[in-house]
């Protein structure tokens, strides 16, 4: 338990400071998942081995290369674990949908089978965001579900539907958030001469977002596509941004055409067979996947009778891997719950 308190602190420290330059600091190869070739990021341990971590990127165009993944996958490897880091095409495109989660539980089934890089056939899965609960359901299926020692979610969810109408619907919801979704939706319910229209619009903002350029910004992209609209796309694209009532009309559309996806993203009808320790890890203040979503998860996961914690922490926005420290009973917390996943991730490695 020592050490897997020493590598929590020594992890969280990491992500507390700021993020240091990684070039040439992984290997990058393809595996083979049923016939599709998949690319790697491999972080070998830089002290003694302790196990093999998966770690799975967030909805970011940057896949397994955004910097919040390059940075955890970093100071993993420097306290022992060898870290893969696989690209899901799919969730760097930015989609949502079921047929992730089977995605993902292929991509696990081929590296935990590979003793090259696990050689006890074990492995750990950490995620953020709406990859954290396509992990969870991936790790409940039967032909992995005895190799995924533990599974850390970071602002992850349990059902989408809520989180779809706050995104859509709360002012105080984050943005990247709702273009996304505007982006699954769009296609589906709105006006075909339209769909290139406000896809271009929502491209543009998504990209803004992601280079840290506020979308008031008058010189940005988004700014910068609409001016060279007319006025009435202008319009069309004004109100799908800044109408609540018009996305509350889409949003009732996309439930219709999006029912089936929407009942099969319900992660707890996917879990019952689940057998790896769970983190979740949530941001009080998260503005992308209300807290409360982790609290109902873990409820669900105690009334499956699942072994789990959960820490709710200020220190962290939405599916965070940088933290910042002000109160040290709340340290105290993240280590704790970081130290029990880890050692539950060492017990069955071997070198």
């Amino acid at each position: 338990m020592l050490n897997a308190v020493w590598q929590a602190s020594q992890v969280l420290w990491s992500l507390h400071r700021e993020p240091e330059v990684m070039s040439r600091r992984c290997s990058a190869y393809d595996i083979e998942v049923k016939g599709t070739s998949v690319a790697v990021d491999h972080y070998e341990a830089e002290a003694d081995y302790t196990g093999t971590m998966v770690v799975i990127h967030g909805m970011s165009p940057k896949g397994r290369r955004d910097p919040r993944v390059v940075q955890l996958c970093y100071a993993l490897s420097k306290v022992g674990f060898r870290v893969l880091a696989p690209e899901v095409t799919s969730i760097s495109e930015l989609t949502i949908c079921p047929s992730q989660i089977r995605s993902i539980a292929d991509i696990l089934h081929v590296i935990s089978n590979n003793r090259q890089v696990t050689p006890s056939g074990n492995i750990g899965v950490l995620a953020p965001s709406f990859s954290g609960a396509m992990c969870l359901a991936a790790a409940s299926f039967p032909e992995v579900k005895e190799k995924i020692t533990a599974v850390c979610a970071i602002g992850t969810f349990t059902e989408v539907e809520s989180v779809i109408s706050y995104l859509l619907n709360d002012s105080n919801a984050d943005p990247y958030g709702r273009f996304i979704i505007l982006k699954k939706i769009v296609p589906l319910v709105c006006e075909v001469n339209d769909h290139s229209l406000f896809l271009g619009a929502l491209d543009a903002a998504i990209r803004d977002n992601l280079n840290e350029i506020v979308f008031d910004e008058p010189t940005n992209e988004y700014h910068s596509y609409l001016k060279a609209e007319t006025e009435q796309n202008q319009q069309k694209i004004h109100r799908l941004f800044n109408d609540i009532t018009y996305r509350e009309q889409l949003l009732s559309k996309g439930k219709v055409v999006l029912s089936e996806e929407i009942n099969a993203l319900n992660i707890v009808q996917h879990i019952h067979g689940l057998t790896a320790n769970v983190f979740l890890l949530h941001g009080a203040c998260d503005i992308v996947i209300p807290c409360d979503q982790s609290e109902t998860l873990y409820r669900e996961l105690k009334v499956l009778k699942k072994n789990s914690d959960l820490v709710i922490t200020p220190f962290i926005s939405h599916g965070d891997t940088q933290f910042r420290f002000h109160q040290i009973r709340d340290v105290g917390k993240l280590i704790k719950g970081f130290a029990r996943y880890f050692r539950s991730i060492a017990s069955l490695s071997t070198n």
